[in-house]
C-alpha cells in the first residue's frame, strides 16, 4: 500500500544485509508519486560507509529530489550541496547511485577542498607545522564523484578550472583522489575533522596551463602529490617567466625546485633567456640578443636571494657571437627587488640579472672565428670577464696559446702561466731572418744564404695579453720571454708581436694570420747560427727581412763583432748598418779578426 499525502518531516534509513546503515534520508516533506518513488522536498540525505567503521561519507543537501528506493538511487535538475570529511560540492542538477557510489553533478561543478596543491611549484604563502592552510577550489562544466572504502574519486570534465592560493590551473579534464574519513562508531557518527593533507593526488589531463607566481606552466599532463609537495609534467612542457622561457617533454616540481628534461624523441631540454644581457666574453653590454641553453636536463631552483639554473649532460650554449659547449653549465642571477604592494603583477618570478655562469667538463667556446677550450669557465657578465682554467688554450685562426689561467675580455685575453708551466704561443712560420753582417763592401752581389725550412714560432712567457683590434692582433709577453722561431732563439723580459689577417688568405683557410713586427725590450739576446746579438731593444720585420737592434747593441760572429746605439741587419744581403748616438753618446765600431803578418 503506497501512501497518497504529503509525509511531514520525515526520516528515512536504509540498512545493508551486514545491518549496518548506508544511509539516511531526511526531508521537510515527502511524496510517493508511486511504488517506490519519493518526491522529497527540502531533501537531506546522509551517506555512511555501511560497514563497522560507521564513517559518514557524504551528506547531501538539495531543495527538491525524486529517490527510486528500489532501485537505490536518486535524481533532480535542482541545485546540490555536498559536504565530505575535507570539502564541499555545489552544481546544478545530479543522479546519485547508492549501489554504485557515485554522484554526477550535471553543471556548474564547484568543489572547495579545505587543502591547497600549490607547494610543488615554489612559496605559497602563509603556512605552519600544520601544512598548507590554503583552499583549493576546483569549477567544470560536470563532476562525477565516486566513493570507495580506500578514497573519494572526483571526475571533472569540461572547462576545468582551479584555484589554490597563488596557483591558477586550467585543463580540459582532472581527477582527483582523496582519502575518506575514518569514522568514530555509532549511529550518530559525525564527518570526520577536516585533514589538512587528505588529497593524494591529481591529474589534470588536456591543455593544461598552470600560472603562479609570474610563471606559464603548461603541459599535455600534470599529476600533482599535495603531501609530497611534488609535481610531475609531461608531454610538450615549458616554464614561461620573466625572462626565460624553459621548455622540455617532462617537468618535475618539488617544494619549488623543478628539473625539466628532454628524450631522444621529443628533442632536449631547452632554456631561452632574455633580457639579460647575453653571455660570452664580449660581455653583458655587448650581447643583446637572446640566449639559448640546450641540455639534457635543466634544474631551476629559488633562494631567497637568487635563482640557480644548473644544466647537465652535453650542454650547448648559443648567445650572439658566441657558441659554448661543455658537460655542466650553472647560471646564477640576482633577484629583482620586490616592493612591497598587493599589485599581482610585482610579485612575478623573474630571471633577474644573471651575476656569473659556470661551465665544466670539456668546455668549448668558439667566438668570432677564436676557440676557447678548457676543464672549466667562470663568465661574470656584468664585469665583462671570463676565467678559463684547467689546461686553457685559446686558438685565432694559426695562432695557439696555452697557460694556466686565462682571464678574457671583450677584445682582450689575459693568459697566466706557472713557473714550471709557463704560457706557451704557437704563431705563423717567421722566414729565416739570418744575415751575414761582416762581408768586404767591395762584394757587387749579395752572399747566397741557406735555404733553411721555416718552422712554427713559439713563446713562452709568464704573463701574455692578447688584444683584439679591427685588422689586427697584438700579442704583450712579459717575464721571462723566450722565442724560437726559424734559425732564431731569442729571450728578453717584454715582447710585442703584432699579427695581422692575410690580404689574399682564402675564405676558408686555416692559416688567417701572418707575422708583421716583433718588438723585444729588456736584456735581449738573440742566437742565431753562428752569431749572437743582445741589446735594450728589438725589433723584427719580416715582410721587410731586417731586424733592428737599439740600446748597447752588439753583434758577434765568428768574423767578428760590430756593436752601436742602433743597427740595422739585412736578410741575405750581406750588409748591416751601424749606427753611433743615443743618450750616452754611444759611437759605431767594428771589431775584425786579427790578420796574419808576413815573413
Amino acid at each position: 500500500m503506497t501512501p497518497t499525502a504529503p509525509i511531514k518531516n520525515f526520516r528515512l534509513p536504509r540498512f545493508g544485509d551486514n545491518g549496518y546503515t548506508q544511509w539516511m534520508l531526511l526531508g521537510e516533506q515527502g511524496i510517493y508519486d508511486r511504488d517506490e518513488q519519493v518526491s522529497v522536498q527540502q531533501m537531506a540525505m546522509r551517506i555512511y560507509s555501511g560497514d563497522q567503521r560507521m564513517a559518514l561519507e557524504l551528506s547531501m543537501d538539495s531543495p527538491e529530489g525524486t529517490l527510486r528506493l528500489q532501485e537505490n538511487r536518486g535524481y533532480s535538475e535542482s541545485p546540490i550541496e555536498i559536504a565530505g570529511a575535507n570539502f564541499k560540492i555545489s552544481g546544478i542538477g545530479w543522479e546519485w547511485s547508492g549501489d554504485t557510489k557515485e554522484i554526477i553533478v550535471k553543471q556548474d561543478a564547484v568543489v572547495k577542498f579545505t587543502q591547497g596543491i600549490a607547494g610543488a611549484f615554489g612559496d605559497i604563502g602563509e603556512t605552519n607545522t600544520d601544512g598548507d592552510l590554503s583552499d583549493t577550489e576546483i569549477h567544470s562544466d560536470l563532476l562525477v564523484l565516486r566513493t570507495t572504502v580506500e578514497e573519494y574519486y572526483f571526475e571533472f570534465t569540461g572547462s576545468v578550472h582551479a584555484v589554490s592560493d597563488q596557483m591558477d590551473l586550467k585543463s580540459e579534464s582532472l581527477i582527483a583522489l582523496a582519502d575518506v574519513p575514518q569514522g568514530r562508531g555509532g549511529s550518530g557518527a559525525k564527518l570526520a575533522p577536516s585533514e589538512l593533507d587528505s588529497i593524494r593526488q591529481i591529474i589534470a589531463r588536456d591543455d593544461v596551463t598552470i600560472i603562479q607566481s609570474g610563471k606559464t606552466i603548461k603541459a599535455d599532463e600534470a599529476e600533482f602529490f599535495p603531501r609530497e609537495k611534488l609535481a610531475n609534467l609531461s608531454g610538450a612542457a615549458s616554464i614561461d617567466m620573466k625572462g626565460a622561457y624553459l621548455s622540455g617533454e617532462t617537468i618535475r616540481s618539488q617544494s619549488g625546485e623543478i628539473k625539466i628534461a628532454g628524450t631522444k624523441a621529443a628533442g632536449r631540454a631547452q632554456m631561452i633567456l632574455t633580457e639579460t644581457g647575453g653571455l660570452g666574453i664580449l660581455g653583458a653590454s655587448a650581447l643583446t640578443s637572446d640566449t639559448i641553453i640546450l641540455a639534457d636536463t635543466i634544474t631551476m631552483g629559488e633562494k631567497p636571494t637568487e635563482n640557480h639554473f644548473l644544466f647537465k649532460g652535453s650542454v650547448e650554449v648559443m648567445s650572439g657571437a658566441v657558441q659554448m659547449q661543455s658537460a655542466r653549465m650553472t647560471v646564477i642571477c640576482n633577484k629583482v627587488d620586490q616592493p612591497k604592494t598587493t599589485e599581482v603583477e610585482d610579485l612575478d618570478l623573474k630571471v633577474g640579472e644573471v651575476k656569473n655562469i659556470v661551465a665544466s667538463g670539456g668546455v668549448h667556446i668558439e667566438q668570432n672565428g677564436q676557440v676557447a677550450t678548457g676543464e672549466q669557465v667562470t663568465f661574470y657578465p656584468a664585469d665583462e670577464r671570463a676565467i678559463l682554467t684547467g689546461d686553457p688554450k685559446v686558438i685565432n685562426g694559426e695562432a695557439i696559446v696555452t697557460g694556466n689561467i686565462m682571464e678574457l675580455k671583450p677584445k682582450l685575453a689575459t693568459i697566466s702561466g706557472e713557473a714550471d708551466g709557463p704560457v706557451v704561443v704557437r704563431l705563423p712560420e717567421m722566414p729565416d731572418l739570418g744575415y751575414v753582417a761582416f762581408t768586404p763592401s767591395s762584394a757587387a752581389e749579395p752572399m747566397p744564404t741557406a735555404q733553411i725550412e721555416t718552422e712554427a714560432t713559439i713563446v713562452t712567457s709568464q704573463v701574455l695579453h692578447m688584444i683584439e683590434e679591427p685588422r689586427q692582433t697584438l700579442f704583450r709577453f712579459t717575464e721571462n720571454v723566450q722565442v724560437t722561431a726559424t734559425n732564431l732563439d731569442t729571450t728578453c723580459e717584454r715582447l710585442e708581436i703584432i699579427a695581422v689577417e692575410q690580404a689574399d688568405a682564402a675564405a676558408d683557410a686555416k692559416a688567417a694570420l701572418e707575422l708583421e713586427r716583433i718588438e723585444a725590450r729588456e736584456n735581449v739576446v738573440i742566437k742565431q747560427t753562428g752569431r749572437t746579438a743582445t741589446a735594450k731593444k728589438a725589433i723584427f720585420l719580416p715582410k721587410e727581412g731586417k731586424v733592428v737592434l737599439e740600446g748597447s747593441a752588439v753583434v758577434k760572429d765568428e768574423q767578428g763583432s760590430a756593436a752601436g746605439h742602433r743597427m740595422t741587419l739585412f736578410q741575405g744581403q750581406g750588409r748591416a748598418i751601424v749606427e753611433g748616438g743615443g743618450l750616452e753618446g754611444e759611437r759605431a765600431r767594428v771589431t775584425l779578426p786579427g790578420m796574419s803578418v808576413s815573413q
